[in-house]
């Protein structure tokens, strides 16, 4: 499939093949309508590209399904895949490569599904500015009820209509409870699957790799949703990730990924979507992709870090974004082992910069940068350095830009887990618990207060407060967070932070992380009990870390 959006912005296509089940067959009628099939599997496409009829072993995946599936958008003022030609590139009883034209949706049918891909660039003169780029696929709701996202594994209610709407697509239900497409969101580098099943049969996203999608490490991303519906980001603004914009000359190609279609009663077709992405892991980058912008051939990465051993490594193209939220490049990462060594593999030759920041002690604003070249084959880099503070004298939680040592944080999300954090609270350094006594966001206006011993020795002290998320409130229409510290009733620190929506919509970890380093004079120091307040003005935020050094 190919076509041109925005002019001459994008250049994609659609490759579908059967391989299995006996000849595959192409069947085209006169109102545009083009079928593909073999004995166990058919697919029929509409003249727009989108799937009109989905079908596995005589089952039929779509149903009654009214809306649009299996298509491409994008959000850019209004973006749709609405392709003005089509192509028949083979027809073979082995292959059958069908084309729309109009940029987009490059479509691999094989075996039980199809490998995506896309390729997309700008050959206009002008920057286009989207904030989502996705493919979405609708499933029969009443076939395939349950959702999994790999982390949770529910089924969404069948009717919303009737229950209150307490924000942005979250409802209460009859039982007082609350369901939200949030409760679906996930780390998608932690996630190489998701998808919808029921009925004996499942429908799977597999990503072998997620090299082309926008963000970082912690990119959280909307999954699977209610009504059977699966959503394959590729790039948004979701939590603080920056407005995708794509410049003259920018091309990038996106995938594959396949489309996985299974069969078998609820537990077979989990348990084979996970071993089925094994499958696809191991064999990436796929070799059988023939593409001049998808190299086969590439490099592997080595090397150790000293200091804070524990550190999450990043290997990124796009120089002139954050590594957190860069959208136009490609994007590779993996954590140190136990003693700070490092492997990264299946990176495209090319310039990068090495991105390297802690996963363990108090170095909040510790950050490696590094300019590296990677070519096909092996490389060893020199061993790099992060070092830690010296002179902690307390610390609540250790730095890795998630809320995940404190309660609640490991929860299953739900919209409900804000209400639970105290308005005030008071954490006694050598007495409280971090893990029980202090919350994995402080969510309404109040003081919540560390309580610690100190002497004035002349010396200057360091706090850090490490921020994994700032959230305003959309129920409450706020637009940004502010946050005000003090230290024995001495203001020493006070910021409004911009709203990234991660705590309302219930992310219990992490959003858009941010590393705040407060010198305290010795003065301010009190003979004996001393107290940091950490007061909400309005908004909510999740704490890192939070550590107090006391300086040469």
């Amino acid at each position: 499939m190919n076509l041109n959006i925005f002019g001459s912005l994008l250049v994609c296509g659609l490759h579908l093949t059967l391989t299995f089940g006996g000849d595959v067959t192409l069947n085209i009628t006169e109102d545009g309508h083009a079928t593909i099939s073999n004995d166990l599997f058919n697919v029929t496409f509409d003249n727009n590209a989108s799937v009109l009829a989905l079908g596995k072993n005589g089952k039929d995946l779509v149903g009654t399904v009214t809306a649009r599936t299996f298509y491409f958008d994008w959000n850019a003022g209004g973006g749709k895949f609405l392709p003005t030609e089509f192509k028949i590139i083979t027809n073979s009883s082995n292959l059958v490569h069908i084309m729309y034209f109009q940029p987009f949706s490059h479509k691999r049918l094989e075996m039980d599904g199809f490998y995506q891909w896309l390729k997309v660039q700008n050959n206009g003169n002008e920057t286009v500015k989207m904030s989502e780029f996705r493919m979405v696929y609708r499933l029969s709701k009443s076939l395939m009820p349950y959702i999994n996202n790999m982390r949770r594994n529910g089924v969404s209610p069948n009717n919303f209509n009737s229950m209150p709407t307490i924000q942005d697509t979250t409802w209460q239900l009859t039982d007082g409870s609350y369901w939200s497409k949030y409760d679906y969101v996930s780390y998608i580098r932690e996630t190489p699957w998701f998808g919808v099943y029921g009925g004996g049969v499942g429908s799977w996203v597999i990503s072998p790799s997620r090299e082309y999608h926008g963000g970082g490490p912690l990119k959280q991303e909307l999954l699977t949703q209610h009504e059977s519906l699966m959503c394959h980001y590729l790039t948004s603004k979701h939590f603080g990730t920056l407005e995708f914009d794509t410049k003259p000359g920018w091309s990038k190609f996106y995938g594959p990924w396949l489309l996985y279609i299974n069969s078998g009663d609820n537990e077979m077709v989990v348990e084979d979507v996970a071993r089925q992405a094994k499958i696809e892991i191991d064999q990436w980058p796929y070799n059988w992709m023939e593409d001049s912008d998808f190299p086969i051939e590439r490099g592997t990465v080595m090397g150790s870090v000293t200091g804070q051993l524990s550190a999450e490594v990043v290997i990124y193209d796009s120089f002139d974004e954050p590594f957190e939220y860069q959208t136009r490049g490609y994007l590779y990462n993996n954590k140190t082992d136990e003693n700070g060594n490092y492997v990264i593999k299946n990176i495209r030759p090319g310039n990068y910069s090495l991105i390297i920041y802690p996963l363990a002690g108090q170095g909040s604003e510790n950050l490696i940068t590094k300019n590296i070249t990677v070519v096909s084959g092996n490389q060893v880099l020199d061993p790099l350095d992060l070092t830690e503070p010296i002179g902690i004298l307390w610390a609540v939680g250790e730095t890795n830009r998630r809320s995940d040592n404190f309660r609640y944080s490991d929860e299953l999300r739900n919209f409900y887990w804000h209400m639970f954090p105290p308005e005030n609270l008071t954490f006694y350094i050598g007495k409280s618990n971090s893990n029980k006594d202090w919350y994995y966001a402080q969510t309404h206006n109040g003081t919540w207060k560390v309580v610690f011993e100190d002497m004035p020795n002349g010396r200057t002290r360091t706090l850090r407060i490490a921020i994994a998320a700032a959230s305003g409130s959309l129920i409450f229409n706020l637009q940004s967070a502010k946050l005000r510290v003090s230290l024995n009733d001495a203001l020493i620190f006070e910021k409004e932070y911009e709203n990234e929506g991660a705590i309302y919509r219930g992310m219990l970890q992490s959003g858009k992380f941010y590393s705040e380093k407060i010198e305290i004079p010795s003065e301010n120091v009190t003979n004996g009990t001393n107290v940091i307040a950490l007061t909400v003005v309005y908004g909510g935020f999740m704490y890192d870390a939070i550590s107090y050094q006391i300086n040469d």
